[in-house]
């Protein structure tokens, strides 16, 4: 039969046609007749396998009239299906165009027939564009072919567009990152994908609303676009965070080049309906095929090039080098020791908290410690951050709580064990539960006991890291908030938070001789410790100038070298009973790295 669509067209608008020539013989059968009936209909006679009826019963190719609509039914297993179909007639052949099912009894819901096995173009073709099928009446068939194609294209772009800023949605820029990179290896031509965070996005949406922060992202997104060129492609892949793809660039200073403008377009003040907003970015960038040659590759190293940029130097970007992929090979071997580390492995340092006015310790801080067999001593900083990554933190975190406090029942009542918990460790009830039944079992006081936590582990869910320190102050145990001043807490979070303690940063205290303004700074967080009654303890105290200068600001407590270094629970002993034996070693730990990283 002669039809001006191509095969596929057709197919595709009819897929379960039956094709016969005038003595009634099957030719062909569509696609989803064949699924279902199998592919042995071709060569049978068409009316001794199919009961066809116009209504009346049609036993002959002579009463398959050109136009006629009839009812073919065929008996599949114990099940009769009951087709409705439409005959399309030349002279040499008879076509019927199967269109939709009118009545399906119960037993025919096993075969799952949808209107998609019969009419998938647009799930509701009318049967009477067949008659258009026919050679030299096909203008209206060819329409409806277009207006398909068309509203599919439509119908794709919106899948893969982000609403709120015009860019491609994550979805859409993995598709386009793999049709570019599937280009750059054909023509052997460079290419490179970058990963942008906003920094200070969650202080805009605190402080304006989440209005501000909507017009905030809608402007980020204009402003990659003009950098990224006639030839980028750039996306948000969720939240504030975006993604570009530069085609034909992978020079490492063009890179950092536009990484830099990137950076410095983000300083400048975007003016939203609430007022002025000011932020920041970090950037991370991959260059094929240096740093990958496959889109899942390109993108992770991006994207741990922008950690490190955040950890770093926020504000600046930074390109993935041989240096990522040597921490990247040792952080696997780091993963897969803590796998298989054994409880021993673990074991706790001990730094004092002291009173300021008379230099009494009133509490340890837990600081952990782990010697892999394999790789030796592992820097807590970094085992730690790859147990959150692995999720092998809450094992850890329960291992260590144990040691300490069984350490902490034999120093004296007064002093109180301090402990960090991880952002995981706040991430569901059921792993605050397990840490409650460790500090009863332990028979330690729970008053006696102040878990530490940081900003940022308590924004990642705010709610629910609230209901599971509900649980630890329940019980008598205490909270402080750790690192104070690095974070983007307001004071309206702080409000909220069931905090004892506040812990300043060591950041500050080093610039407290050097820095203009410092002072000022821990004045006020002291000043405003005492107008909320909440307990405030000052860290990295490394000399005795530094003590002075906080002791005369009326800083409560405080913590650093110049009173003694990490010491183990053997150390630690003579240093809380002086008078049982000489003063402990100045320590055995260079540096103090807390539980959580």
């Amino acid at each position: 039969m002669a039809f001006s669509i191509s095969d596929a067209h057709f197919e595709r608008l009819f897929p379960a046609f039956i094709k016969l020539d005038i003595s009634g013989r099957i030719l062909a059968t569509g696609p989803s007749l064949t699924r279902l009936l199998g592919p042995c209909l071709a060569g049978r006679n068409f009316f001794e396998t199919f009961r066809v009826e116009t209504p009346r019963r049609v036993q002959s190719a002579d009463n398959l009239t050109d136009q006629r609509e009839v009812t073919v039914m065929i008996r599949a297993g114990k099940t009769v299906l009951r087709l409705r179909g439409i005959v399309v007639r030349d002279s040499d052949n008879i076509c019927l165009l199967v269109g939709h099912v009118p009545d399906v009894n119960a037993e025919e819901e096993a075969f799952m027939l949808q209107m998609s096995d019969f009419s998938p173009a647009d799930g509701s073709l009318d049967l009477l564009v067949a008659a258009h099928l026919r050679k030299g009446l096909l203008q209206d068939t060819k329409a409806l072919v277009e207006e398909l194609q068309e509203k599919s294209a439509e119908a794709d772009a919106l899948a893969h567009m982000d609403p709120l800023t015009g860019l491609t949605n994550r979805r859409g820029f993995f598709r386009r990152l793999e049709e570019r990179l599937t280009l750059a290896r054909s023509q052997h031509g460079a290419l490179t994908v970058g990963v942008i965070d906003l920094d200070g996005f969650k202080p805009v949406n605190d402080i304006f609303g989440h209005a501000a922060g909507d017009q905030l992202l809608s402007q980020s997104g204009a402003r990659l676009r003009q950098l990224a060129g006639p030839h980028g492609i750039v996306g948000r892949l969720g939240g504030d965070e975006f993604g570009i793809i530069l085609p034909d660039i992978g020079d490492q200073t063009e890179i950092l080049k536009l990484g830099q403008q990137i950076c410095d377009a983000f300083a400048e003040p975007f003016h939203v309906r609430e007022g002025v907003a000011r932020i920041g970015a970090s950037v991370g960038f991959a260059a094929f095929p240096e740093a990958g040659d496959t889109a899942d590759t390109l993108f992770e190293r991006a994207d741990y090039a922008l950690y490190h940029s955040k950890q770093q130097e926020r504000g600046r970007p930074m390109v993935f080098t041989s240096q990522h992929e040597r921490e990247i090979r040792q952080q696997s071997s780091i993963e897969q020791g803590l796998r298989e580390a054994r409880d021993e492995e673990f074991h706790i340092v001990y730094q004092p908290i002291i009173r300021s006015a008379d230099g009494t310790v009133t509490g340890m801080e837990a600081l952990a410690r782990w010697t892999s067999p394999l790789l030796g001593p592992v820097r807590p900083d970094i085992f730690i951050r790859a147990a959150e990554q692995n999720g092998s933190v809450t094992r850890l975190t329960r291992i260590l709580l144990k040691k300490a406090l069984t350490d902490a029942l034999t120093w004296p009542e007064h002093v109180h064990l301090s402990f960090n918990l991880s952002a995981i460790d706040l991430a569901s009830p059921e792993t605050a539960s397990r840490l409650k039944d460790i500090i009863r079992e332990s028979g330690f006081a729970p008053e006696r006991l102040m878990f530490e936590i940081t900003e940022t582990a308590i924004m990642q869910d705010f709610e629910r890291a609230l209901d599971c320190l509900a649980m630890f102050t329940d019980m008598g145990v205490r909270i402080a908030l750790d690192d104070f001043g690095t974070g983007y807490s307001s004071l309206g979070y702080l409000q909220k938070m069931p905090i004892s303690r506040l812990k300043i940063d060591r950041s500050f205290t080093l610039g407290l001789m050097t820095r203009r303004g410092t002072r000022s700074i821990i004045r006020s967080i002291v000043g405003l410790c005492k107008s909320l009654a909440i307990d405030c303890v000052v860290e990295g105290v490394s000399n005795g100038r530094q003590a002075e200068i906080l002791r005369e600001m009326g800083a409560p407590h405080m913590q650093g070298f110049h009173f003694s270094r990490a010491m183990t629970q053997t150390q630690l002993m003579p240093y809380l009973h002086p008078e049982i034996a000489a003063p402990a070693p100045a320590g055995t730990t260079e540096g103090a790295m807390r539980l959580s990283a």
